[in-house]
């Protein structure tokens, strides 16, 4: 697993500052592991500052919208994860479940 410092993730992203990775750590959009070894992001913290400061630089976002895109991009990903285990546990009913399941899905949404 690769685990950045700050000075790594910040050579890594062309947008990144000290100044603005202390900003998004203050603002909890992003968390450091803390460890004997110091603060390290993830990659996962990577990719998130790497779309933060898209979002910062490209479209202009400020904080409150920042928090906002942030928050629903969390909850879809956590939906993402419980649809997965849903669509998992379902895969292993009987076929009469899963036709069940699936007929009664498609009444709900009015197909």
């Amino acid at each position: 697993m690769t685990r950045y410092t700050a000075d790594e993730l910040i050579a890594a992203i062309e947008d990144l500052t000290r100044p603005r990775l202390t900003h998004y750590v203050e603002m909890r959009m992003v968390s450091p592991v803390i460890s004997d070894h110091g603060e390290t992001y993830r990659e996962v913290d990577r990719a998130r500052v790497q779309l933060l400061c898209s979002l910062t630089e490209d479209y202009g976002l400020r904080d409150d919208a920042l928090h906002m895109v942030m928050t629903v991009l969390d909850e879809m990903h956590g939906m993402r994860g419980e649809m997965q285990a849903l669509m998992a546990a379902l895969a292993e009913e009987p076929d009469e479940t899963r036709e069940r399941v699936t007929l009664r899905i498609r009444q709900r949404r009015g197909h």
